[in-house]
């Protein structure tokens, strides 16, 4: 094996989203995982605050999760770590692990990470300018408060974690220097603390990708790549501008069939459908670019913007306006993209790179998703 051949397979590739959440990170982490056989697949972001999930199959149940990362689903052998600069609900941890038949060894979360605790929540749901934001109530916000004031619990005080504590960050850096490990953020860049036009209309930290290597303690000479998931037609929950494009209708959403066709039909965790914009804002595409040092991008929810490619698996089955805005997008940021998403099911996916797609591990994942989700007698 050359010496570049090995630099392939090593290393940390973090995931981040380009504007305001929702651009399908979690199912490309689970791609990603699987085809580039993941040792480590590691949480980052403020907390359980973002859903992320994917669709066994097209019309068939959804697998989400609040608390863990997504990426191990399509990947048996893949590890889940969670990092210390990330907010624990143990009640939810521990109930994602049970739901989704996790064997609890796989599991590890940083003995440091802060605890958000019922308080939390109930402050968070009590609050008006909470709301006000399109705030999830998850306790994650009011939980990084009291961990800035170095007033709140860690996950070493919690007797229910003991057996899932670990140092998360060293395990990481170790296993970096000889496989791949993912890291998933949450949210997107545009609702970055310091970093979003919008404020107060964001989350409580930096959702960008050096940000999710701080939250997981990652070295940055064992990053080599971020990649930037840039949704085809961006959307967001809450309050705040979608930059200088214009905001769908309500109706024009309804009228072309883009919430029964999403990957989530209403705002995950608030029950509101979300505000759709007509295209990319590409001075923000360039500035999330730029802020977090793309390498890569992967271009999603392509059924939007071009039904005509639903669903497709091939090159060959993308349309000319689908090209178009492949290139405009890499003329934009300087960026090749080099995975595009077709569709709701996990594997609606098309490589642009030279990699072969893990055909035989996509097969595991079904059969797996058929213990979940057995079907209706």
């Amino acid at each position: 094996m050359t010496e570049q051949e090995s630099k392939r397979k090593n290393g940390a590739e973090i995931i981040v989203g380009a504007f305001w959440g929702d651009e399908g990170k979690g199912t490309t982490s689970a791609f990603l995982a699987c085809r580039d056989q993941a040792a480590i697949v590691a949480r980052a972001g403020v907390g359980p605050n973002a859903e992320h999930g994917l669709f066994p199959k097209e019309n068939g149940p959804y697998l989400c999760v609040n608390q863990l990362p997504l990426g191990w689903a399509l990947s048996p052998e893949s590890q889940i770590r969670i990092g210390p600069g990330v907010c624990v609900n143990p009640r939810l941890l521990l109930a994602e692990i049970d739901r989704l038949k996790i064997d609890p060894l796989r599991v590890k979360v940083d003995f440091r990470c802060p605890i958000i605790t019922p308080e939390h929540i109930e402050k968070e749901r009590r609050s008006k300018g909470m709301r006000g934001i399109g705030s999830t109530f998850s306790g994650s916000g009011y939980c990084r408060a009291d961990f800035i004031l170095r007033t709140a619990q860690q996950a070493r005080d919690i007797p229910e974690l003991k057996e899932f504590l670990a140092d998360v960050p060293a395990e990481i850096n170790r296993v970096a220097e000889e496989n791949t490990v993912i890291v998933e953020s949450s949210q997107g860049t545009m609702l970055s603390l310091a970093l979003s036009p919008d404020y107060p209309n964001t989350t409580s930290d930096n959702v960008t990708a050096m940000a999710a290597a701080d939250d997981v303690g990652l070295n940055w000479q064992k990053l080599r790549e971020v990649i930037l998931v840039v949704k085809a037609l961006p959307t967001r929950e809450g309050g705040g501008g979608l930059g200088k494009v214009r905001e769908l209708s309500a109706k024009e959403i309804q009228g072309r069939n883009l919430v029964e066709r999403s990957s989530i039909q209403e705002g995950s965790l608030t029950g509101r459908i979300r505000r759709k914009a007509e295209t990319i804002d590409f001075d923000l595409l360039a500035f999330a670019a730029e802020v977090n040092g793309a390498t890569q991008i992967v271009l999603t929810f392509l059924d939007h913007f071009d039904p005509r490619v639903t669903n497709i698996t091939e090159r060959s089955g993308l349309t000319d306006e689908v090209w178009q805005l492949i290139e405009k997008v890499k003329e934009t940021t300087g960026t090749p993209v080099t995975l595009v998403n077709t569709g709701k099911p996990f594997d609606a996916f098309v490589d642009l790179t030279d990699k072969k797609r893990p055909e035989g591990k996509i097969d595991q994942a079904k059969k797996y998703f058929g213990t979940l989700f057995p079907p209706e007698k």
